[in-house]
């Protein structure tokens, strides 16, 4: 059955979202600087701001279809719905990065749940 949608188009899902050896529930991707600054004046109201070294961070929840999961230092990409990511030094809808953290869930009611975090620098390729 074909789901029914009134109101405005938006993204919905996670299509095209694939990882290796496993299914992908959730994301979360956070860009920001690496180096940020600022200038106050003499009042200490800042005047100037700069950011450089965008970095992107992303968090991916993951059901394992096999034992084999992403390793810490290994390489990660995976593509996201929103240009969001910022790994080439341009918004895209690619993240690429290394894992720096890896977290397995299990449960006696549920499926083994993996969450993978990495990261990726605009400079480092």
């Amino acid at each position: 059955m074909a789901a029914i949608v009134k109101g405005i188009t938006a993204i919905y899902g996670m299509e095209d979202t694939t990882v290796s050896n496993a299914v992908v529930q959730s994301y979360t991707n956070d860009g920001e600087f690496n180096n940020e600054t600022t200038i106050v004046d003499e009042t200490g109201q800042t005047i100037t701001w700069r950011g450089d070294d965008r970095k992107t961070q992303i968090t991916v929840e993951l059901i394992a279809k096999t034992s084999s999961i992403p390793e810490l230092g290994a390489s990660f990409s995976i593509n996201i719905n929103t240009d969001a990511a910022y790994t080439d030094g341009s918004a895209s809808t690619v993240f690429s990065g290394w894992v720096t953290k890896v977290s397995d869930k299990g449960s006696n009611k549920s499926y083994s749940a993996v969450t993978v975090t990495a990261v990726g620098y605009e400079a480092v390729v």
